[in-house]
């Protein structure tokens, strides 16, 4: 049985696995069967029946689905449900009240596999970074419909260690995760406070100082003033917005270039370093806003102590210095991309 649990003191949310064997979330490793990885094509029968498939033929994509009987292998996105799932729709059991709070890890986990291919997501073309969005966008829009979904988690872990297919995580909640609640309420504070989002000020400011890194038209990308990570990136739409699902197909393009860029600039920069990548957006079924924007984590190196135990973050590499190096590998990277040599 798999349990949300909360922290008596911090309210911190947990998920406890309550049982004798192991759960795993998917993370960066590709499931197999006797060697054979689940997620090639050709092994479609695998998985569970995908949910979405898109398929991309003479410049038009169609939206589609498996069934049982009938696997669709000329995808170029699948999103299927998670072989090794964090919560659950079938989640039963108790629950119990504070200190000792409890309740069971409904919710729904699907991964979308992004590419054919076992390759890094800097090796993604722009194209391909588009249609995985729109299929991003017409999974999280249904999640938001069903019942006992108030947040839809995205998120990328990816390490070169496992020979994997880059692939993004779909995790709902059945209330606002604290990080978010918290980064949530701060921000709502500073508009009743300042009368302006902070992110939009935040991106206007950046604009021009040391840690810009590459702007196009809706989309800017910068090294944020007091990183949790060293070369640690955010990329923000410079419109205000409050979830991706409002993007324009123009837009979408554009974050598809960002994507292919700065993942691009991080490899060139960096090598194949491990990295999280988070999309921080606001609930579709709360009032209270959050500029959305994609944060990168760079895990250069593992915590210590006084992270874990304080929360106070201890970085060797200046915000600044990190900008300095991702600028130019970045950039670079888009000049490859726009033609320009």
């Amino acid at each position: 049985m798999v349990q949300f649990r909360k922290d008596n003191i911090l309210d911190r949310l947990v998920i406890v696995n309550d049982s004798s064997s192991e759960v795993e979330g998917e993370g960066n490793r590709d499931d197999h069967n006797v060697g054979t990885c689940i997620y090639c094509p050709g092994n479609e029968h695998l998985t569970k029946p995908a949910v979405l498939v898109l398929v991309q033929k003479e410049g038009i994509v169609r939206r589609l689905s498996d069934t049982e009987d009938n696997r669709i292998d000329d995808w170029c996105v699948r999103v299927v449900p998670s072989s090794n799932p964090l919560v659950s729709i079938s989640a039963n059991g108790t629950y119990s009240n504070k200190p000792f709070y409890s309740e069971p890890a409904y919710g729904y986990h699907y991964l979308l596999v992004a590419s054919r291919e076992h390759c890094r997501p800097s090796y993604i073309p722009a194209e391909q970074w588009s249609n995985v969005l729109v299929a991003l966008q017409d999974r999280v829009k249904w999640l938001y419909m069903q019942k006992g979904v108030s947040y839809v988690a995205v998120y990328m872990d990816y390490d070169a260690s496992s020979g994997w297919h880059p692939n993004l995580n779909i995790v709902t909640f059945p209330y606002m995760p604290p990080l978010i609640e918290q980064e949530v309420e701060s921000i709502n504070r500073y508009i009743n406070e300042a009368g302006l989002c902070p992110i939009c000020n935040i991106v206007s400011m950046e604009d021009k100082s040391p840690r810009h890194l590459v702007s196009i038209e809706n989309f800017t990308a910068l090294c944020p003033w007091a990183p949790t990570y060293p070369y640690e990136f955010w990329i923000v739409p410079k419109r205000h917005g409050i979830q991706l699902l409002r993007m324009t197909q123009k837009e979408i393009d554009e974050l598809a270039t960002m994507l292919r860029v700065m993942l691009g600039g991080l490899y060139t920069a960096l090598g194949d370093v491990r990295f999280s990548m988070i999309v921080h957006a606001s609930s579709e079924k709360s009032r209270k806003q959050l500029h959305w924007h994609i944060e990168v984590h760079p895990r250069l190196v593992d915590k210590h102590g006084l992270e874990d135990g304080f929360g106070v973050h201890f970085l060797s590499v200046s915000p600044e210095y990190a900008a300095s190096k991702l600028s130019v590998a970045s950039r670079r990277e888009l000049a490859k991309l726009v033609g320009i040599t």
